[in-house]
């Protein structure tokens, strides 16, 4: 047998372990599998819940993908990141503090292929209230200016157990753009996820709108709805 034809099963043996040895299903290329092995973030437009890679009886992975089924949105990004537990045993403390420092949000730079310049992603992320729902649970009451929306109500849930922790942020009220609606209340959710398999963490997000699709525009909003959902993600990964 060839040494090319050697190597090849070798890796494919290796990848196949590779995929199986983490919680996500046949969704994921071998490419992707590659990326995160290498510790890199992932991020995919996935268009369609079936689409999910995520593939974990994590009790805060079955109730991450129960949202996204019911929420049933036509953009949806996926974002997959794997850091050991070795290094970072405290991670879960830390997304915690970032996430829950929400006027941080504001100033996130966001680059726009479109207009080709940098904008703020959020120009300004206000905390109104914070309640504590249950001991796992905590619910922040926030403002943020969504450009071009302008200032939103985003109410956050932050939920924390020994199992995982679960964000979830939610516009709660209509998204109107030069009179005309874009997102209606509780239509665009950005949730986080992370959880422990085995001897890493994993870092799972998702960007969903249930939007109208319009073809002439359809392209430019899944960009930019891609890019805003890598940038948030992104932000909070690198905090990390």
């Amino acid at each position: 047998m060839k040494k090319t034809t050697i190597f090849a099963l070798a890796f494919a043996v290796l990848t196949a372990v590779s995929a199986t040895a983490l919680p996500f299903n046949e969704k994921l290329s071998t490419t992707d599998l590659e990326k995160i092995n290498n510790g890199e973030v992932l991020i995919k437009s996935i268009d369609k819940y079936k689409n999910m890679a995520l593939n974990s009886d994590n009790p805060g992975a079955t109730k991450l993908r129960q949202i996204v089924l019911d929420h049933n949105p036509n953009y949806l990004a996926e974002i997959i990141q794997v850091k050991p537990i070795a290094g970072n045993e405290d991670l879960d403390t830390k997304i915690a503090a970032v996430l829950e420092d929400v006027e941080s949000y504001a100033g996130i730079p966001y680059w726009s292929v479109y207009h080709n310049r940098y904008f703020d992603l959020y120009e300004t992320a206000i905390i109104n209230k914070i309640n504590q729902i249950d001991e796992n649970t905590k619910l922040i009451d926030s403002t943020i200016d969504i450009g071009p929306f302008g200032l939103t109500k985003v109410p956050i849930q932050i939920e924390k157990t020994d199992d995982y922790l679960l964000y979830q942020m939610t516009n709660d009220q209509t998204l109107n753009h030069m009179g005309i609606t874009c997102v209606k209340k509780k239509n665009m959710k950005s949730l986080i996820l992370l959880f422990k398999d085995g001897d890493n963490w994993i870092l799972y997000g998702i960007g969903a709108v249930k939007a109208p699709k319009l073809s002439m525009f359809e392209k430019r909003i899944e960009r930019s709805f891609i890019n805003k959902t890598k940038t948030f993600c992104s932000f909070v990964f690198s905090k990390l």
